[in-house]
């Protein structure tokens, strides 16, 4: 029977490919660095980048003997020296940095994290970039921005030749790549998206129901906060996760404003005159001037939503899938929740009932001036390895697969499968920021904006005027003619 993770992730790849096949269009009305064509010229597919979807036999790719180092001996791999590895918070799970004490203790080369907080991380990366004192390896969000932002052709290291390169999906490798050479890995469960996750039995004492259109949302919240129940959790101090409320959305857009997103990327529309936009980001204000995230949540933390869903406090929350199993083993779960008493579905914005699909994520890029290239390439292969890539799967509990094929085992839920499997190529769509250039860039800001928004010191229009005015920044210093 064929694996559950390649058949789902088979049956969006179409969506996936018409999607590239948008932003191609769109880049080639001029955009420098836009959706990146492979080597041969062709579109690359823009993919979740699920291991067993890609390639025949490449289990064997990238494992060997199961060290992942093929053709390096013990003897050639020399200690003593010290990896830098910079990413934002959130990240580095804990489950790498173990990892990292393991290649220590075989390599000898130290690995030390530096953890930068959401908000500060873009500045300071750019910063050490355009200084030339960056870490040997840095952490970006992968995707348009790499060439744009953070000129991954001149400070990153081509890693196309690497012994795992074969075994890492090559859906993933377009995201991390810029004109068939690839340079990063994404080290991050992109095989499943945010989705609303939901107590079911929070749900059944209030006699609300799975709402699938915003109407039903606002009725199935009004239930829950009768109840004493605060409907959703949604921790904005963190600085970057409200936006997901939207943007995981979106993929509705160009079904309700047909060829929406190409004229986005040809500069012949924009967000504020965007009837559609203007309705989304209302709908998000609305919930928060209706009490829907509770009292505190302009200070609320992500590292919080387990301990608050598993507590009854909240019933809902946009988190990974893999997720519910922390929150049931949360010390805060004094009520006796069950994995089943957990399910997910899509905040219907919009009314949108389209599956978010996101093949971008958190991605580790050495250095192009490190004096440790080798040390870092090491490690990466370190990663790659099927043990290693096992060990975060099952220490991690957001990850329940990567971007590899190495012979892992995933640890999909049932809740997950059952979810999924409910969606095909045409319910399914991408992401707003794996579709349009000169958004996903401007992340932060754009949370700011909207926090603004919440306190009333900024209006719905301010909010789509800003990132309008960014995105013609950034499109200039790209070199977009599109915006000249």
């Amino acid at each position: 029977m064929e694996n559950w993770s390649k058949r789902i992730l088979r049956k969006i790849a179409v969506t996936l490919l018409t999607a590239s096949m948008l932003v191609l269009t769109a880049s080639c009305g001029g955009q420098a660095g836009g959706g990146r064509a492979a080597a041969d010229g062709t579109a690359p597919a823009r993919h979740g980048g699920t291991a067993g979807t890609e390639k025949e036999n490449s289990a064997e790719a990238g494992a060997g003997n199961g060290s992942g180092l093929q053709g390096v001996e013990a003897s050639e791999i020399t200690g003593g020296s010290t990896l830098t590895v910079m990413c934002s918070q959130g990240w580095i799970k804990d489950a790498e940095k173990e990892l990292g004490k393991k290649f220590e203790e075989e390599t000898g080369i130290q690995v030390d994290y530096q953890i930068i907080p959401a908000d500060q991380y873009q500045d300071q990366l750019l910063s050490r970039l355009n200084g030339g004192d960056a870490p040997d390896i840095w952490g970006a969000q992968s995707g348009f921005a790499l060439e744009t932002v953070y000129n991954v052709t001149a400070n990153a290291v081509d890693l196309s030749g690497e012994d795992w390169a074969d075994a890492y999906s090559p859906f993933s490798a377009s995201q991390t790549g810029v004109n068939g050479v690839n340079y990063g890995l994404t080290y991050f469960d992109t095989t499943t998206d945010y989705y609303m996750v939901y107590n079911k039995k929070l749900f059944s004492e209030a006699g609300a129901s799975v709402p699938s259109t915003w109407r039903e949302l606002l009725e199935t919240c009004e239930k829950l906060s009768a109840k004493g129940i605060i409907p959703i959790y949604e921790p904005v101090a963190d600085g970057w996760h409200t936006l997901m409320l939207i943007t995981e959305n979106m993929q509705v857009l160009n079904r309700t404003d047909p060829g929406l997103i190409d004229k986005l990327n040809k500069n012949e529309a924009t967000f504020e005159g965007s009837a559609s936009m203007v309705k989304a980001v209302e709908q998000l204000r609305e919930l928060a001037q209706k009490g829907y995230f509770g009292e505190d949540y302009l200070s609320d933390v992500v590292d919080e939503a387990d301990e608050q869903l598993a507590s009854g406090k909240y019933a809902m929350c946009m988190l990974k899938a893999g997720t519910i199993k922390a929150i049931v083993e949360n010390e805060m779960n004094t009520a006796g929740y069950t994995e089943d008493d957990f399910g997910l579905f899509l905040l219907p914005i919009l009314d949108n009932i389209y599956l978010n699909v996101h093949p971008a994520g958190p991605s580790r890029f050495i250095y192009s001036g490190s004096e440790n290239t080798e040390a870092a390439k090491k490690y990466l292969s370190f990663l790659c390895r099927k043990e290693s890539v096992q060990y975060m799967i099952d220490n991690s509990t957001d990850v329940e697969n990567l971007p590899l094929e190495v012979g892992q085992t995933p640890s999909y839920s049932r809740t997950t499968k059952e979810f999924l499997d409910g969606f095909d190529q045409e319910s399914s769509g991408m992401v707003l920021q794996d579709s349009v250039l000169y958004f996903n860039e401007q992340w932060m800001d754009i949370n700011a904006d909207i926090s603004a928004m919440f306190v009333g010191d900024m209006t719905v229009t301010d909010v789509l005027r800003g990132i309008d005015d960014r995105r013609a920044v950034l499109a200039e210093a790209a070199g977009d003619v599109n915006w000249k």
